[in-house]
């Protein structure tokens, strides 16, 4: 029964261990509340009880003249508390003498002086209900509970004691009214006054709550922002390990170059915004056996922002390494485009391997000849490469041969894909960023463009020119990836139109009048005039002759004017290798064995170049060669008569 009570009375005296942990903190918040009514309560206490003083009390109660004195000391006491306020907030001075002292002193006063008088002359009823208000008072100050406990039973005290020496009437129906109605007044101030400062502490508690909380997410977003500083940081110095690795010469007029490098994640360091991700493109000149090509790369990396970042960084030192190499040294310098090519996919490969595949690159590689506008590419799982001629756009491609870099099965019949570029002729090699676009949003779903020929139209609709194409992609959607792109046009004019006696040519032609034909096809000013058609027939005419170095100088000439003919190549490796079989010098085995590689690294399912490549690396004494390329053949076609008569010279 007693805990029972103790629960009860703990409850309502609301008796939590908050009141002692933030005890402190609660009364320098009472104490800021009393500031804020200090100035108005001294400014109400000078004039409050000076109508009383001067006029009231005098008529009521001359027998007591002493009342004069308590009036006008709690005026005076609040005005000298306004000056003293007053002083210390000029000199911004905080003193200990305001807020609850100021409390304290004043409502002390006032409420010990008005038990004294009040009990002296007990038996007058409005005096005692002046009284009432001063004790009820006590409970709407911001004051400790404490104080109602302290200063309540002084002042009954007091009130007691002054009754006692003075003995007022108190025998009245009236007298025994007005004590009722103070007894009252001191139980209502006592409940009053716990129920609103039980109200004023759990509003304090709950404030602090929402401090703590406040400064828990300001410090928490303090944190986040030097970590967004610090990454940033990080993100700024990738940056400057990204830039100088995106080549861009861009010179010379056989080739026009255009690209665009937008990457998804943007970031602000030192005021400046810059951008970071995993795409890359770069554009060099390079001397590939006497030739000017533009290599061209462009790549994307697995992974957003940092990680993304980190392939494209070593995708570009490694691709500029290459590059270093093949213009410094002698022997990279004179490969041909298809070994190059061939190359510089198995030394990234190597590189990408490495990582184990945590680390995947998608790239086109490309060269791009720039006498001829033959141009020589590895797609390696990228989007595959659009050809815009006439105003209209459409792939060059039909299918992907090569897994992305990094990847570590690779593929047995790697090849180059040959394309030959015409006068106007203009090329996109591009990243998935510019197919990826968001159509439409909904909340957490986003519609992602599904369509692959969106990309030919915005082509199309923009014309083929690269700064158009951005502005048309973002108005069909907006971006969800790195965007890279590189357009390179060719503009020089092939001679690739037959001459005005190319109809007499052919007319000695059919009646096999072969010395005639050459006669009419030789007759130009010079060889520039002939075209890469008539450079063939003479060739052949040749051929038919039997002059073969004369053939074998024609059908190098029409092979280094149009490069991209996969057959003439082999026509004109097997004519060296004939050359080779008059006059013995192995020059001309070696030109053949050329030829017949690029052949090779361009059609690797070729059985005649094949059988034709064994054969001369068999001429040659390269056995080991001749024997590898022979069991190529054998998985492919064993029963080939000619196999068994490579195999039977082996």
């Amino acid at each position: 029964m007693m805990q029972h009570l103790q629960a009860i009375l703990s409850k309502f005296l609301d008796l939590i261990p908050e009141r002692r942990t933030y005890g402190s903190e609660y009364c320098q918040e009472l104490d800021r509340h009393m500031r804020i009514i200090q100035i108005p309560g001294s400014l109400i206490g000078c004039v409050a009880l000076l109508g009383f003083a001067f006029d009231t009390d005098a008529k009521l109660h001359p027998e007591f003249p002493e009342l004069f004195y308590y009036r006008i000391g709690f005026s005076l006491l609040c005005l000298a508390y306004i000056f003293l306020i007053l002083i210390n907030h000029s000199k911004n001075i905080h003193s200990r003498m305001e807020g609850l002292v100021w409390g304290y002193v004043v409502y002390g006063y006032i409420l010990f002086t008005a038990a004294y008088y009040t009990g002296r002359i007990a038996d007058d009823a409005p005096y005692v209900s002046g009284y009432q208000m001063v004790v009820i008072v006590l409970s709407f100050l911001p004051l400790p509970r404490k104080t109602i406990f302290i200063y309540y039973p002084i002042s009954i005290l007091i009130f007691l004691v002054s009754v006692y020496i003075y003995k007022p009437n108190l025998d009245t129906p009236a007298a025994a009214y007005s004590m009722q109605n103070l007894t009252l007044s001191y139980l209502l101030g006592v409940f009053s006054g716990l129920i609103i400062e039980r109200y004023r502490f759990h509003s304090f508690l709950n404030h602090l709550t929402v401090i703590k909380k406040n400064e828990e997410v300001t410090k928490t977003a303090e944190e986040i922002q030097i970590l967004k500083t610090q990454q940033d940081g990080d993100y700024f110095l990738t940056s400057l390990l990204f830039e100088p690795l995106i080549g861009k010469e861009t010179d010379g007029n056989a080739v026009t170059i255009e690209t665009v490098l937008n990457q998804y994640k943007k970031f602000h360091f030192r005021g400046k915004e810059y951008q970071l991700g995993g795409d890359y493109l770069s554009v060099y000149n390079l001397i590939l056996q006497g030739k000017r090509y533009k290599a061209f790369i462009n790549g994307d990396a697995m992974g957003k922002s940092i990680q993304g970042a980190g392939g494209a960084i070593v995708l570009g030192a490694v691709y500029n390494s290459i590059i270093i190499r093949s213009k410094m040294d002698p022997e990279s310098s004179n490969r041909s485009p298809e070994r190059w090519l061939h190359d510089s996919y198995l030394d990234l490969q190597k590189i990408f391997e490495t990582f184990d595949g945590a680390m995947l690159v998608s790239a086109v590689i490309g060269l791009l000849e720039e006498s001829t506008g033959t141009l020589y590419f590895i797609n390696l799982e990228h989007p595959w490469v659009i050809l815009y001629r006439d105003g209209k756009a459409k792939f060059i491609e039909e299918d992907v041969y090569y897994y992305k870099l990094g990847v570590m099965e690779v593929p047995t019949n790697r090849f180059i894909s040959i394309y030959q570029m015409k006068q106007g002729d203009k090329i996109f090699c591009g990243s998935d960023g510019k197919d990826d676009l968001v159509i439409s949003e909904s909340g957490k779903f986003r519609d992602i463009n599904e369509n692959q020929n969106l990309i030919l139209d915005a082509i199309e609709e923009s014309n083929g020119n690269i700064s158009s194409l951005t502005k048309v992609l973002q108005s069909k959607g907006k971006y969800s990836d790195d965007l890279s792109i590189i357009s390179l046009e060719y503009n020089l004019k092939s001679n690739s139109r037959a001459g005005k006696n190319w109809e007499e040519a052919k007319q000695w032609i059919k009646e096999k009048q072969f010395s005639k034909a050459l006669d009419v096809l030789l007759s130009y000013h010079s060889a520039l005039d002939i075209s890469v058609q008539e450079l063939k027939y003479i060739s052949r005419l040749y051929e038919k002759e039997g002059v073969l170095l004369k053939a074998m100088e024609y059908a190098s000439l029409a092979l280094e004017n149009f490069p991209s003919d996969s057959s003439w190549m082999f026509h004109t490796s097997v004519l060296y290798k004939r050359l080779y079989s008059i006059y013995k010098s192995p020059s001309f085995l070696e030109e053949s064995q050329e030829l017949s590689e690029r052949v090779r690294l361009r059609q690797p399912n070729n059985i005649r170049n094949l059988i034709h490549l064994a054969d001369v690396c068999r001429l040659l004494g390269d056995k080991d060669r001749a024997q590898y390329l022979v069991q190529q053949l054998k998985q492919t076609n064993p029963e080939h008569k000619k196999i068994q008569e490579l195999i039977a010279l082996l």
